[in-house]
């Protein structure tokens, strides 16, 4: 199997458990503490997905800043060793 049918597998499978858990728990509601806000009745689907979504995005932009600070160090050290002009 190749990597994007890999890939394709993965996410397919995902998406299945994804949408079997909505399923499941549609009609579950709970409330959500927010500190100084409180919200009574949320679908906990919603809950669960959007703290899913908000730490995959806290996680891309804490590996945005190491990526960038990396590869201003790696052109610091190119420009140190001569320029060598080999782009990836």
């Amino acid at each position: 199997m190749t990597s994007i049918g890999r890939r394709m597998l993965f996410v397919a499978a995902f998406s299945a458990v994804a949408a079997q858990f909505a399923v499941q728990n549609g009609g579950v509601r709970v409330p959500l503490h927010l500190g100084i806000v409180s919200i009574r009745s949320v679908s906990l689907p919603v809950v669960v997905f959007t703290a899913v979504g908000m730490g995959m995005l806290l996680v891309f932009l804490a590996g945005l800043r190491a990526d960038l600070k990396t590869r201003r160090m790696l052109r610091r050290y190119r420009d140190a060793l001569g320029g060598a002009s080999e782009e990836p």
